[in-house]
């Protein structure tokens, strides 16, 4: 029989996806097992979602450093280190004796994760050109879906059968097992600035690299304020309703936490949806802060529509949830991965994904402490009210600045600055 030889390009983007798939696992499984931990530790709402609140903002702000020092040390190396380090934080999250000591822990945990993804956006912007690059980018979005499902599907069967302890022990075990596996099939693959070894796929097809242009002056040409605004707001969208929909369902319509657990499934679900249409719309449009505003818009439709109908019908509900996250996985598919690749010839691409990435969890902080505290202070139709008002800021955002980054994208950037 034939041997199958992997394309060098499929292979790589493969290896991506799958690493990116063990930081998924490792990192969203409190959010999942968040329902059955209120109940087990008879915590309230607020004092759970304080322990997702913390690693929201270490990943964040390590996400600053993580950039930084991706543009100037070995990616592969980066990425290794963290998926150990997640790997250890998952296996002591069972031992830590109180909600407290698990916030530490997870924030921790949160550190390292940020480890992942500036490097990684590096790697793939070095090895690949813009049409692979631009597979990749939905390769590895589909690969945090697939673990978001898998990691929901886990977290309601460890609770039917055991508790939300065995959660974090199967996730940990898992993400040291693909450490190795990262570090060994991506030793061909490591590159250095200015430098590529001949085995790796063909680099981006850019134009010739630009020195010195500071990311001052960049994040100014190119609109960028509007898009960090905008980034916060999905995040809060994105994270807030992906950690507090099983909850919400729980409480309003009294279904065991192993059930309310698995409605989480269909969230990725549609995520993975929302990544062939983000695809699809920047065919039409040629232009990343309009597919943004088409989603935003979509959002917030949903969102009002949810308002009267939240506790009446659980799958009307659970599905119009549904749709509103995966807009907002859409976005952030369009705004971190697609668009920092723009800033890869001014040799900031790390950088400045680790910056928007930042900006991404400081909205993810907010909301999972935030729509927690809402929901136990007033209700969840305050909560969802604030969810409409997010998504339309959102919209209004990104409006203004189609036209400057239409501008930014076609035009010669260095010769203006």
């Amino acid at each position: 029989m034939k041997k199958l030889k992997l394309n060098p390009t499929t292979y790589f983007i493969g290896i991506c996806t799958i690493v990116y798939f063990a930081s998924y696992m490792t990192r969203k499984n409190y959010g999942a097992a968040m329902t059955e931990i209120i109940q087990a530790l008879s915590v309230t709402k607020d004092e759970a979602g304080l322990v997702n609140t913390g690693l929201f903002l270490t990943y964040g702000a390590g996400q600053i450093f993580s950039g930084i020092l991706g543009d100037h040390i070995a990616p592969r190396k980066l990425i290794f280190a963290g998926l150990v380090l997640s790997g250890v934080c998952n296996l002591l999250m069972p031992a830590m004796p109180n909600i407290l000591m698990m916030t530490v822990l997870w924030a921790i945990n949160g550190f390292t994760q940020a480890l992942f993804w500036p490097p990684l956006v590096r790697m793939m912007a070095e090895n690949l050109d813009k049409v692979n690059y631009n597979r990749a980018c939905i390769s590895v979005s589909m690969g945090s879906s697939g673990a978001t499902i898998a990691i929901y599907l886990l977290s309601s069967l460890c609770v039917f059968l055991s508790g939300w302890e065995l959660v974090f022990i199967i996730c940990g075990a898992f993400g040291l097992l693909v450490s190795g596996v990262w570090l060994y099939s991506t030793r061909n693959f490591d590159s250095k600035p200015g430098k590529k070894k001949e085995e790796t796929p063909a680099p981006a097809e850019e134009k010739p690299a630009v020195k010195h242009v500071s990311v001052g002056k960049l994040i100014a040409i190119s609109g960028m304020v509007f898009i960090l605004l905008a980034i916060v707001l999905q995040g809060m969208l994105r994270d807030g309703l992906d950690s507090w929909m099983p909850t919400l369902i729980c409480e309003t319509f009294d279904l065991s936490s192993s059930v309310s657990i698995l409605t989480g499934v269909i969230m990725p679900i549609f995520a993975i949806i929302s990544f062939r249409v983000a695809a699809w719309l920047f065919g039409k449009f040629n232009n990343e802060m309009t597919c943004s505003v088409v989603l935003f818009a979509i959002g917030t439709l949903c969102s009002i529509v949810l308002l009267p109908v939240y506790s009446k019908n659980p799958i009307i509900s659970v599905l119009l949830i549904a749709v509103t996250t995966a807009c907002m996985h859409g976005i952030n598919l369009i705004l971190i991965t697609w668009v920092p690749r723009y800033y890869a010839r001014y040799g900031k691409v790390a950088t400045i994904s680790g910056i928007m990435n930042a900006f991404t969890y400081v909205g993810s902080a907010i909301s999972t402490y935030g729509f927690g505290a809402l929901a136990e202070r007033f209700d969840w139709s305050f909560t969802i009210i604030t969810w409409i008002v997010i998504a339309g800021i959102g919209t209004v955002l990104l409006m203004f600045n189609i036209r400057r980054w239409k501008k930014f994208a076609a035009d010669d950037v260095e010769e203006k600055i």
